[in-house]
């Protein structure tokens, strides 16, 4: 089965696992994204995910369940000390994942950066489309900057994200950018989605098949997440798109190499840059979408620590 693995899929240990959920499954598993069939079945199907679950705390981290107004919540607290607090936005293509299913990466975050971690539970499509997440991570910011019943310094906030989770965290670091949401130091933004599906991308062009996250799989979810667009992808959900990016908070960008979104990460930093804002960007070599959320390997634990410096700075 290790045949089924894409081939530019180099990284040892991120090429054994996908052999492993291949051997088991038959093919890559990729959400059920790339074959026809009922939609309810497919997001039935991803919100099943028995690989979802909570890691028990040790001496280094708690995490403690909060709720604001409904909303749940998850703030995780390196127990060695901690500055700062990253709002953050787990992954799923916005139709699935839930507070455990980026559990253990918002675990690794934390305990690499030395930040506190808050995840939110957000409201997910096709049941709530565009912009409902965007809304509720903006909720769990302004209930960050509210103190969060004294958990969090309303002076030190970030956004953060993964993979649909990172669109929320950057097209609310455009709502901050225009005063729309309280302000915030840094966005980490980890391989995410920045711009409508783009088949003329050469990073889409390049990614069809036997990977986590395929072309088709991504136009999928946009499809589920962007509901009656009407003229094209509104900014929010495409902040590529966004008119003016300058005056943004400083941007930490992780794409991975072997992505259909492995462009859009790039022309972002690159255009964030471009506007005078300081960005930090990891382009990972061999590695596919998702590989940040894997069991832990080397590539996810290097990765963390190439950016943790970043993140630091942000909240010195």
């Amino acid at each position: 089965m290790t045949d089924a693995v894409h081939p530019a899929i180099t990284d040892p240990h991120v090429r054994a696992h996908l052999a492993r959920l291949a051997a088991q499954a038959g093919t890559i598993p990729s959400g059920a994204t790339d074959a026809d069939g009922d939609d309810a079945a497919r997001i039935a199907e991803l919100r099943a995910n028995p690989s979802w679950v909570r890691l028990p705390d040790d001496e280094a981290l708690e995490s403690i369940d909060l709720d604001a107004d409904g909303l749940a919540l998850r703030l995780y607290r390196p127990r060695g000390g901690h500055r700062g607090t990253l709002v953050f936005a787990h992954g799923g293509g916005w139709v699935a994942g839930d507070l455990d299913n980026n559990d253990a990466l918002c675990r690794a975050l934390a305990l690499t950066t030395g930040t506190q971690v808050l995840s939110v539970d957000y409201r997910l499509a096709p049941e709530h489309p565009f912009p409902a997440g965007l809304d509720d991570l903006e909720s769990a910011l302004r209930f960050a900057a509210d103190g969060a019943g004294g958990l969090v310094d309303p002076a030190l906030l970030g956004v953060a994200g993964h993979s649909a989770g990172g669109n929320l965290a950057a097209a609310l670091a455009l709502r901050a950018r225009e005063g729309r949401a309280p302000g915030i130091r840094v966005q980490v933004l980890l391989c995410p989605v920045l711009d409508a599906p783009d088949p003329d991308r050469s990073s889409y062009r390049a990614h069809t098949e036997n990977l986590p996250l395929t072309a088709k799989g991504m136009q999928w979810y946009w499809r589920l997440y962007v509901q009656d667009a009407g003229g094209g992808a509104p900014v929010e959900a495409a902040p590529l798109r966004a008119p003016a990016v300058d005056a943004a908070a400083p941007a930490v960008v992780v794409a991975a190499e072997v992505d259909p979104l492995s462009d859009e990460a790039e022309e972002y930093s690159d255009r964030l840059a471009a506007s005078g804002v300081p960005v930090a960007f990891v382009r990972r070599p061999g590695v596919p979408h998702l590989f940040l959320v894997f069991p832990s390997t080397p590539a996810r634990d290097e990765v963390l620590a190439q950016i943790a410096p970043a993140v630091r700075a942000a909240f010195a």
